[in-house]
């Protein structure tokens, strides 16, 4: 039967053994921060041998911003478990230089000692977590991409390719909100509903593609001269439907007025002037989409029967 000093010479061995053939780097440091002890895996980790890194500190082989998070981290929390506190291990990911001089990343945990109920220094370990940092950082580059995408995915669902201006699916999206807006808040709102006056003639005189360039021209003209809270829509053909958010009637007719004469005044680059017709109304407590596109709607029609080239109210 093996004696006490037989066990224990035994269990030293079998702790060695462990210790020399795990992956993580076992050390012990002083309340200082300076290595007493270090696992000769060292080596295979970080290029080091034993006695490079015994009789340093800890943070001298970490780069500077791993640093300085590690002072502030441990430092307050050290003195938290000296004053009683119960938090346990401490873990940290820092980036450590290796003796060739490549910086890898190491999850460094760590328990303060105590004897006699006085802080003495800290146990723990040393793993490398490259491999893991790196997918991390390649996993959060895919969201990003993804996220990109899906913002150029939304544009392309709610923007009209031609004019870029927001098409009329984002329209009945956006009034329906501002509807709720109204009832919960009564949040007032007008909308101005205009359409190119002879565009059918722009077209046979000088081509679709011109016709096109004149559409994209009037939408950035529009977007030019409204605030960044209003929306311009394209409903359809050569028809926009613009939303002024927080405009009662009175401002909105000053921004058709104003719209009406830029673009009238406009040198589109043919030989005739553009102008537009133009129905403007507030938006009633009460009224549903139908009913202000409609009433809308016949005010434009209004200002094309009596001649076009002009703006109604209603």
């Amino acid at each position: 039967m093996k004696n006490d000093q037989e066990l224990q010479s035994e269990q030293l061995k079998r702790y060695k053994y462990i210790i020399e053939n795990i992956k993580d780097v076992i050390w012990e440091m002083n309340m200082d921060f300076v290595f007493t002890f270090v696992s000769p895996n060292v080596h295979d980790m970080l290029g080091y041998e034993v006695e490079e890194i015994v009789g340093r500190k800890m943070p001298d082989f970490l780069i500077e911003e791993s640093r300085n998070y590690f002072f502030n981290e441990s430092t307050p929390r050290t003195k938290r478990r000296i004053d009683g506190d119960t938090e346990g291990i401490f873990l940290y990911d820092v980036q450590f230089i290796c003796k060739n001089g490549l910086v890898k990343w190491v999850q460094v945990s760590a328990k303060p000692m105590f004897g006699a109920k006085k802080f003495m220094g800290y146990i723990g370990s040393t793993r490398d977590i490259t491999e893991t940092k790196e997918y991390e950082s390649q996993l959060k580059e895919y969201i990003e991409e993804l996220r990109t995408l899906n913002s150029k995915l939304e544009k392309m669902a709610t923007l009209d390719v031609l004019t870029g201006a927001y098409n009329r699916r984002k329209f009945d999206d956006d009034l329906n909100a501002l509807i709720v807006e109204k009832e919960k808040h009564g949040i007032i709102f007008s909308l101005i509903f205009f359409d190119l006056d002879h565009f059918k003639t722009i077209n046979d005189c000088y081509g679709h593609k011109t016709g096109d360039i004149v559409l994209r021209q009037i939408s950035e003209l529009v977007l030019k001269n409204i605030r960044t809270t209003d929306r311009l829509f394209r409903w359809g053909g050569e028809e926009f439907i613009i939303l002024l958010n927080g405009s009662n009637f009175k401002n909105a007719k000053k921004v058709a007025g104003k719209l009406w004469r830029i673009i009238q005044n406009h040198d589109f680059g043919i030989s005739r002037k553009i102008t537009i017709s133009m129905g403007v109304g507030e938006y009633k407590l009460g009224e549903t989409t139908d009913q202000i596109i409609i009433r809308l709607d016949t005010a434009l029609l209004k200002a094309k029967s009596e001649g076009r080239n002009r703006v109604i109210s209603c």
